[in-house]
Formats: C-alpha cells, sequence, structure tokens
C-alpha cells in the first residue's frame, strides 16, 4: 500500500484548508490566534542560526516574513500528511480513517507546544504567553481540526 506525492498534496493542503477556515473562525469569535508574518519571521531567522527568540515581535521585520509563514504553514501540514500516510500505510498497514485521522491531529500539538511556540517566545506549552492555556487550548482545538481536514483529504483524493 503505497503512498503517492500528490495523494501528500492533497491530503495536505485540504487539511490546511479547513484548519485555515476553522483559525478565522475563532480569530472572529476569539480574537488573534496567529501571526504568519511572525512565524515568517522566526523561520527566517532559523537560517542565521536564532532558533528561539526572547519575543519574535521585537526582532527585526523581513520584507518577505508573511509569504514565508504562510508557505512554511502549508509546508508542515504536507510534511504531516506525509507522515500519516506514511505511517497508516508502512506500520500500521491499514487504510487512513477518521480515528486515526483525529488521533494524529491532536498528537500533532507537540510540534507547537514544543517547537514553534518556544521558538517565537512564548515558551514550552505556551507558558510565557499571556494567557497560556487559552493558547493551549486554542493549538489543542486547530490540531483537532487538522485531523479532521486529514480525514477530508484522504476522502477529497479518493473521489478524484
Amino acid at each position: 500500500m503505497g503512498v503517492s506525492w500528490i495523494e501528500v498534496l492533497v491530503v495536505g493542503v485540504v487539511a490546511n484548508i479547513v484548519t485555515d477556515i476553522y483559525e478565522l473562525l475563532l480569530e472572529k469569535s476569539l480574537g488573534k490566534t496567529r501571526d504568519w508574518h511572525l512565524v515568517g519571521r522566526w523561520v527566517a531567522d532559523l537560517g542565521r542560526g536564532v532558533f528561539r527568540h526572547g519575543a519574535v515581535e521585537n526582532a527585526p521585520a523581513k520584507p518577505y516574513e508573511l509569504a514565508l509563514g504562510w508557505a512554511f504553514h502549508y509546508l508542515v501540514a504536507i510534511l504531516f500528511a506525509q507522515i500519516y500516510l506514511q505511517f497508516m500505510a508502512a506500520v500500521l498497514e491499514q487504510p487512513p480513517g477518521l480515528g486515526s485521522a483525529l488521533t494524529f491531529g491532536i498528537v500533532s500539538v507537540v510540534a507547537p507546544w514544543l517547537v514553534l511556540i518556544p521558538g517565537l517566545g512564548g515558551g514550552f506549552f505556551a507558558s510565557k504567553t499571556e494567557r497560556p492555556n487559552f493558547v493551549r487550548l486554542a493549538s489543542l482545538s486547530v490540531h483537532a481540526v487538522f485531523g479532521l481536514g486529514l480525514y477530508l483529504g484522504v476522502v477529497v483524493f479518493a473521489a478524484i
């Protein structure tokens, strides 16, 4: 049971579109959830050897940071889709399903909790943010929705 690059691409992009729609709804109801230009600034600084910022918003702005942040966002989603689909095919030897996709999405929240948020200056598990529990719950819900998006991506790919 192989996984094609087009399947990975479709599943990852669909999952991210679903996630982006959810984040838009969160932003409309609860306020700002993610500043992709700050993520882009962090990614740009990774290339300069800076992994962790005290507060990334205080780092010098980059002219291309918003585009870089969005590109990074989609590349990570595609990478996560690759990991999920390969794990299902090679390790579990089962087709992707709703339960496994939701589980993978929820487990993937460790990435922002242990890498992205600390890199942006928010501390491990968002401990240095103004509202750590809000950030944790928002991240968890976004990643659960990403898992749902993975499943929807699998459904879309099967239909094309």
